[in-house]
């Protein structure tokens, strides 16, 4: 790593890789294998959360967790237009094409290119929702860079999966909002939705993170182009069956966003894919899902 491309913020780091900027935090001890968690849309990397992070990397992992580009502190692509979250939704039910700045390949390139600039051959990379999109993305092009590859919640794009409920597209499609006090109220009841009903819901913990990424920096507009990002990828299945690298697929049996069937498709595209379905989970991780899923997650990458 070049010391003129670091800059330390509080406890992050900003490196260049790939060509922009990219804020990142690590757990655990150097010496140890690197395991990367990709967030998903709209989410910060404060969304895999402080205790989250220490107990993978108390389990014998030097955990990294970044800023998505166009999140967060990493580069924002703000020169490009932009349609807004419903005009988005709208022309995909319509089959209307819209363009967007990049794809999710580029973001699996941000990863490895973060990879690079810190000095890591290969990792164990770990994706939630969209980020497991773009996990797959990184053994799709990148192979040789993944030790084993981690897709929780996620799809492989196919578009016959079945869509979102009506309330988790609602939280999708919601007007943003610029002023704290709405912002984290919003925040706090989209991922309450996200959460289901059948495990607890941290409201609290929640609030804070909100008003923590509000502090960070928000960007609606960033949101709209990762969607345009995961539109324009397509379908990976097909790809999928070409990757030839240990995987564990992760997904919560009332997932409202991404409904379990495409927990199974994702399972079934990669050859030998593990699969763990969580008992009353939704598209969120609750505290109480932690135990199961940090083992599942260690055991596989170990």
């Amino acid at each position: 790593m070049n010391p003129s491309d670091v800059n330390t913020q509080g406890g992050s780091t900003i490196v260049r890789a790939n060509g922009i900027d990219i804020c990142y935090e690590s757990f655990g001890k150097a010496s140890d294998p690197p395991l990367v968690l990709i967030m998903g849309l709209a989410a910060q990397m404060i969304v895999w959360e402080d205790d989250f992070c220490e107990l993978l990397a108390s389990k014998g992992f030097h955990v990294i967790r970044f800023d998505n580009r166009d999140m967060g502190l990493s580069t924002r692509f703000s020169e490009a237009a932009t349609p807004s979250m419903i005009e988005i939704m709208t022309a995909q039910f319509t089959g209307k094409k819209l363009e967007g700045p990049y794809a999710l390949r580029d973001l699996a390139a941000d990863t490895v290119g973060l990879l690079d600039a810190l000095g890591f051959e290969t990792a164990n990379i770990v994706g939630l929702s969209m980020g497991g999109m773009i996990a797959q993305e990184i053994a799709i092009n990148f192979p040789a860079r993944v030790r084993t590859l981690t897709s929780i919640m996620s799809s492989t794009g196919d578009p016959s999966l079945p869509p979102a409920t009506p309330a988790a597209l609602g939280v999708l499609t919601r007007p943003p909002q610029t002023e704290k006090g709405p912002y984290v109220e919003s925040y706090v009841s989209a991922w309450a939705v996200l959460n289901g009903d059948q495990l607890p819901f941290d409201a609290a913990k929640t609030t804070a993170t909100a008003a923590l990424g509000f502090d960070r920096g928000i960007n609606p507009p960033g949101v709209a182009r990762q969607m345009l990002a995961i539109i324009a990828s397509g379908d990976r299945t097909e790809k999928l069956a070409a990757v030839n690298i240990p995987t564990l697929v992760i997904h919560g049996t009332i997932d409202p966003l991404v409904p379990p069937e495409a927990g199974h498709a994702t399972a079934r595209a990669i050859p030998g894919a593990k699969l763990l379905l969580v008992e009353g989970m939704g598209h969120t991780l609750p505290r109480k899902t932690w135990p199961e899923v940090a083992d599942a997650i260690a055991h596989h990458a170990h």
